[in-house]
Order: structure tokens, then C-alpha cells, then sequence
């Protein structure tokens, strides 16, 4: 079905955003649980306030069990669900006294069958290869050392998953499920897309600048002229409804058998 292709495609994209900074699948199936219980609450209450935990259950799925579960606590401030392996490795690193010393991670050989690298692994890592953990935490930069010892970088001891680079867009995203999930009566969609193919990084440069000036200078202009209430609210009224206007530029380089992401983009709320 082209619908569960498509939002296959946007939690494809969404796990390539978060699976460096530490999301796992069982984390984020916890949270996505915790988040639709939330949200056939909010359908689901009452006129007294009080939410109807068996239309939650029906809507979602779950027991009134896990419902209720789900509502007595924050999923985001709860306990970290389902380490990985190289979490595991890297807390076992940490804490176990044969590859710690005094609460510091001691150089460890990669190979050997005693106090090595390798067999942390084996002892924290599951059925991960040693090899594949320590290519993971080069890349994340979270070892050094040559080829025959790695040690455990002390700033990385103290790193959590940070998801604060999604505060920027959130306003984006909402505005956009929104209006994609609005039926509209206008024949002319509110959300508008160009891919803007570029052959070189001088062209590339030459239109970042062009389309960032131009939508500077576009959303200015609409400020100026909308800036003043077209209509004045009855005293004491509150506005009924809000206009957003967001142009997002993105860029990257074009990859086979996928769709260049170059994007001038404006959503209507």
C-alpha cells in the first residue's frame, strides 16, 4: 500500500536521525506506546475531566492494564530501556573492577583471553563480534588508542542521548502533519516543494545565498504588510485562528534511488 510506504520512508528517515545519538528500537517503541496512549487520552476524556482508560484500550490496543501504566508515569524521564551492546560494553568498561581501576576504565589489549578488550565484549556485548563494537565506538569517537589497545575517552563518559537538535523543527513538524492531515477545501495545496538540481559547489554556493536572501526578504515583506491586525478582535476576545509561513532550505548530495532533498517548502496552519 503507498500509504505504509510512505510513512515506512519518514521512520526510515527519522531512525537515520537518531540512531547515532543513541535511540534504539525498543526505546523508541516504548515511547511511541507512551505517546499514542497520550494521545487517545486526550480524545478519549470525558466531560468531567476523567479519561475513559477502556476507549484508550480500544483505541490503542493495549490492556487497560498497560493504559493505566502508561498514564501514571513520563516514558521520557523513565529508565533507559534496551541498552545496546556498545552501551553495555562501555558501562561494563566502567564499573566491572577487572577492566576498571579505582572507578577509571583501564587501556585494555583488543585481544586475549584475560582482561581484554575482546572479552569484554564477549562478556557485555551479547553475540556482537569485538571487532564490530570497537568499529562502532571509533566512529563515534569514543575510544583511542593503535592497533593492539583502546582506551575509554573520558568525555564520552558523561554523554547521554541529546535529542535537543529537534527543538528547532518540531514547530515545523507539527505545522506540517497538521496541514497534511487537514482535509482542505482550497484547490491550492499549502505545502509547496522545489528540487533545484545544481552541478557544481559554486552553483551550490551562488543559490544557498540567492534563496536565503530571497526568503529573508519574502517573510519581511509579509511582515510589514501583515503586521497590523487586518480585523481588531472584540475586547477581551481572544484570536480564533493563526497563519504560519515557514520556508525551510535544505541541501545534500544526490544519491542513487533516492530523491534529492533540496527544498523551498511553505505550510499554512
Amino acid at each position: 500500500m503507498r500509504g505504509s510506504a510512505v510513512l515506512q520512508q519518514l521512520l526510515t528517515q527519522l531512525a537515520l536521525a537518531l540512531l547515532p545519538r543513541g535511540m534504539t528500537p525498543r526505546r523508541f517503541s516504548e515511547l511511541a506506546r507512551w505517546a499514542f496512549v497520550q494521545a487517545a487520552a486526550d480524545m478519549s476524556r470525558l466531560r468531567n475531566g476523567r479519561i475513559n482508560h477502556s476507549r484508550v484500550a480500544a483505541q490503542t490496543g493495549l490492556t487497560r492494564a498497560e493504559v493505566k501504566r502508561f498514564l501514571k508515569y513520563n516514558a521520557f524521564s523513565s529508565p533507559v530501556f534496551g541498552q545496546t551492546p556498545v552501551e553495555r560494553v562501555i558501562e561494563g568498561w566502567r564499573t566491572d573492577r577487572r577492566f576498571a581501576l579505582r572507578g577509571q576504565p583501564k587501556p585494555l589489549a583488543i585481544y586475549g583471553e584475560k582482561d581484554s578488550f575482546e572479552h569484554l565484549v564477549k562478556k557485555f556485548g551479547g553475540d556482537v563480534p569485538h571487532r564490530a563494537v570497537l568499529d562502532e565506538l571509533r566512529r563515534i569517537g569514543a575510544v583511542g588508542g593503535n592497533r593492539t589497545s583502546v582506551s575509554l575517552r573520558h568525555h564520552h563518559l558523561r554523554r547521554r542521548p541529546d535529542f535537543a537538535f529537534l527543538s528547532p523543527i518540531l514547530p515545523v513538524l507539527v505545522d506540517a502533519l497538521t496541514v497534511a492531515s487537514t482535509k482542505t477545501q482550497s484547490r491550492d495545496s499549502p505545502i509547496q516543494r522545489l528540487c533545484i538540481p545544481i552541478g557544481s559547489e559554486l552553483d551550490l554556493a551562488i543559490v544557498r545565498d540567492r534563496c536565503t536572501t530571497s526568503a529573508r526578504s519574502m517573510l519581511e515583506g509579509v511582515r510589514q504588510s501583515l503586521g497590523k491586525q487586518v480585523t481588531v478582535p472584540s475586547r477581551g476576545r481572544l484570536p480564533r485562528f493563526s497563519f504560519a509561513i515557514t520556508v525551510l532550505l535544505a541541501e545534500s548530495p544526490i544519491k542513487k534511488h533516492r530523491r534529492a532533498p533540496d527544498v523551498v517548502a511553505t505550510r499554512q496552519r
